[in-house]
């Protein structure tokens, strides 16, 4: 009996042990989308969304304000999460076809080449030192 208890404590500390995946603390990051030349409300309700640099499917993403304002979060392990994880991302503009409220929304007046992380030119490193600025051309 005492080595099946054993054995039962042994398995619970792997699991606990598996669930913790290294890496996987958080840092906040707050932006702004400047466009050029233009106004940054005019990306309202659209998304950033951000890679991380070797990891695919580590994600981060945030709502652009009337302001040009962003905050991301962190899908990881099920579980929503301010900010991202410590690294280089690579960052593009996803466009939403409605508002948070419902509101239908115009394109976002961006060059086509900042929807994709491979041609966007937009790119920041977690932890950040300061707030993230990310300059867009438009269309």
């Amino acid at each position: 009996m005492r080595l099946n208890g054993a054995v039962a404590v042994v398995a619970a500390g792997l699991i606990t042990l598996g669930c913790d995946r290294t890496g996987s603390e958080t840092h906040p990051v707050s932006g702004r989308v400047v466009l050029t030349g233009g106004d940054a409300g005019q990306l309202a309700g659209h998304h950033i969304e951000a890679v991380l640099e070797g990891d695919p499917t580590m994600r981060a993403s945030g709502v652009i304000g009337p302001d040009g304002t962003f905050a991301l979060e962190t899908l990881d392990a099920g579980a929503v999460k301010k900010g991202a994880r410590a690294g280089r991302y690579q960052a593009r503009v996803v466009p939403a076809e409605e508002s948070e409220d419902g509101k239908k929304l115009r394109k976002p007046p961006v060059a086509a080449r900042h929807l994709k992380f491979e041609t966007s030119g937009l790119s920041f490193s977690v932890p950040a030192t300061e707030e993230v600025k990310l300059v867009v051309s438009p269309r």
